[in-house]
């Protein structure tokens, strides 16, 4: 093999310095801090954490603080969390009472308004009741929630108490298909694919 060139130092203005390694080598690469500096870094140190942590904050800003957080409007998810007891249950009542009273025909021009959203007809859904095909639509609206994991008429009534407004043709649909003993209605059929397949893979 041959020899390997090296540079002088004075040729290149960034050379790096080499190491040397062995029993007589006693350098030391590093500054060194003397150790006083250490000490008085480390109590300065502790004590800006004792008095952080122990210090108790002045009155005063407790108050303003709480001034302030009472002139922020409460959003519609804190509000329907706070809002339990009578009052909910008689909204979800009257809620509920309105869907029984949707007729076939609202719930298939509701349907048609979604049609007619589309540039190209849903070949793949032709088989399927107006019911099921809403029910799907609003599985695969991701502006209510996620669908996995939490039945449809559930699902329904979370998006309603956070204020986003789902669509009561939805409701009205769930209604009456429990009403009709049709147990497979509460589950989205995204929820019964990923099941069926993992009970496929295990």
């Amino acid at each position: 093999m041959p020899p390997t060139r090296r540079k002088p130092a004075a040729q290149s203005a960034h050379a790096q310095q080499t190491l040397a390694f062995g029993p007589n080598s006693n350098k030391v690469t590093k500054p060194s801090i003397p150790s006083t500096s250490k000490k008085v870094d480390k109590i300065k140190l502790e004590e800006a954490i004792t008095s952080e942590f122990s210090t108790p904050s002045p009155a005063p800003e407790d108050s303003q603080e709480a001034e302030v957080q009472a002139q922020i409007p409460e959003s519609p998810r804190t509000l329907a969390i706070r809002s339990q007891g009578g009052a909910k249950q008689a909204d979800g009542s009257a809620v509920e009472e309105k869907a029984k009273k949707i007729p076939e025909t609202q719930i298939r021009k509701y349907w048609k308004g979604k049609e007619d959203e589309r540039i190209a007809p849903r070949v793949h859904q032709q088989g399927l009741s107006v019911n099921e095909k809403i029910l799907r639509h609003f599985d695969l609206s991701s502006q209510y929630g996620p669908c996995i994991g939490i039945p449809r008429m559930k699902r329904w009534k979370r998006a309603d108490g956070l204020g986003l407004k789902p669509p009561i043709e939805v409701l009205a649909v769930l209604m009456r298909e429990e009403g009709r003993g049709n147990g497979t209605a509460e589950r989205a059929f995204m929820d019964g694919l990923l099941t069926s397949r993992l009970a496929v893979n295990e």
